[in-house]
This record gives C-alpha cells, structure tokens and sequence, in this order.
C-alpha cells in the first residue's frame, strides 16, 4: 500500500528541489484612475475610494465592463427604516410578565402533579378495599384441614375457584 503521508511540506525538502515554474503576480483587475488634485498622476481604486462611503458592492461602470450596472448612491440599508427596539422600562415590564407566567405554570403543574399522586393513592385503596370486600363476601370463608378433602380439591377443577384467604380475615 503506499504511503499517506505528505512529505513535501517538511522543512528537510524530502524530495530535494522541485522546478515548479511559480505564477506570475496578477496584474491589477481595476485601472488606475485619474486623481482628483493632480489630473496626471494616477491613483488606485483604493486610494481613490479612501475617506469616502463605498455603497457599491459590484464593480460597475466602465472598469468591468457591465455598461447595464450603476454605481451605488446609497446604502442599501438605508432603503429601509430602522425597527426601534423596545425601551428599557418595556423590557422590564416584559421580563417581570413572563417571569410571572413562568412561576404561575410551574405552580399549576405541580397542582396537577399532586392531584395525579393523590388519585394514585385514593384508587389503589380502594382496589385493595374492594379485593377485602370480595374475599370476605363473595366466597365462604371456611378453613380446610381435612387432607383427603384438599387433596380432592385439587385435584378437581375447582382448585381454580379456590382463593387462598389470608389468616387475618378469616378471624374477623
């Protein structure tokens, strides 16, 4: 497999001297223009633009050619008026509501969460009051010490009838 590894960035030169031909420097991409103080001494576009706005953000005009473009007069964001932002005492005002939603919203969940325990609880007493009520009522509450009577029973269908009752509601 080759090796991933550059090694014409190295300080050494690994491969020794390379004969690339290096490009020329470009030349300027916009002509020099005329200054304004001395009309035979020419400037460049940057010095010529120095201590004014520049509005234009494409080269327009006769320099690139794009006869159809005008150079900007203004700013673009000077187009639109400005959105003023809210004051200081709005921004407080608005601040102290929404801190007074936030509080009043956590305050109604915890309403509902503690409504939603105490259901909880209210209804898992009564599955458990209901099962009592059935194992007292519903069935005869006898106990069954016989061994040949049990062994019967179980072995007949109606070991599925039968609940094991715990020793404390028989005794009530």
């Amino acid at each position: 497999m080759a090796c991933t590894i550059d090694f014409r960035t190295l300080d050494e030169g690994f491969g020794g001297k390379t004969y690339k031909r290096k490009r020329a420097a470009a030349a300027s991409a916009r002509a020099a223009i005329p200054s304004l103080e001395d009309p035979d001494r020419p400037t460049t576009a940057s010095t010529f633009s120095f201590g004014r706005p520049t509005y234009d953000g494409v080269i327009a005009g006769r320099v690139s050619g794009r006869k159809w473009k005008q150079p900007r007069r203004q700013r673009a964001s000077a187009q639109r008026a400005s959105v003023k932002g809210t004051g200081f005492e709005e921004r407080g005002r608005q601040k102290e509501i929404k801190r007074a939603y936030r509080e009043r919203m956590a305050e109604l969940k915890e309403t509902i969460r503690a409504n939603k325990v105490e259901k909880r609880r209210k209804r898992e007493e009564r599955e458990k009051k209901k099962k009592e009520n059935i194992l007292r009522t519903g069935t005869k509450l006898q106990k069954i010490t016989n061994p040949k009577t049990l062994k019967k029973l179980a072995k007949s269908k109606q070991r599925k009838l039968l609940k094991v009752v715990p020793d404390e509601l028989v005794k009530k």
